[in-house]
């Protein structure tokens, strides 16, 4: 599993990711979009975005890397890593 750490808001609520993506728009966007996901939800976007980062390996500036990433941060800020890593056998395929 990706080895990154991104840090939490106070409350513990939310991922803190600054900057903006490759179009411009917040990353904090995205990060708020995970945490407001429900657990299906959740699973849907996190098998997408290691899917798509997966895809783009061959191009290491894309956003889809930093949101797969962020879809790990944001599993083990709920307390779940086994939530990425049950998305991550469903995306390649092993689930």
């Amino acid at each position: 599993m990706p080895a990154i750490d991104m840090p939490v808001s106070p409350d513990g609520s939310r991922l803190l990711i600054g900057g903006n993506d490759n179009h411009g728009k917040p990353r904090q966007e995205f990060a708020d979009q995970l945490a407001a996901a429900g657990e299906g939800q959740y699973l849907e976007l996190a098998e997408r975005y290691i899917w798509l980062s997966a895809y783009a390996g061959n191009n290491p500036r894309s956003d889809y890397h930093w949101q797969c990433d962020a879809a790990w941060a944001e599993a083990k800020r709920r307390g779940k890593p086994g939530l990425f890593e049950r998305a991550h056998r469903h995306a390649s395929g092993s689930e």
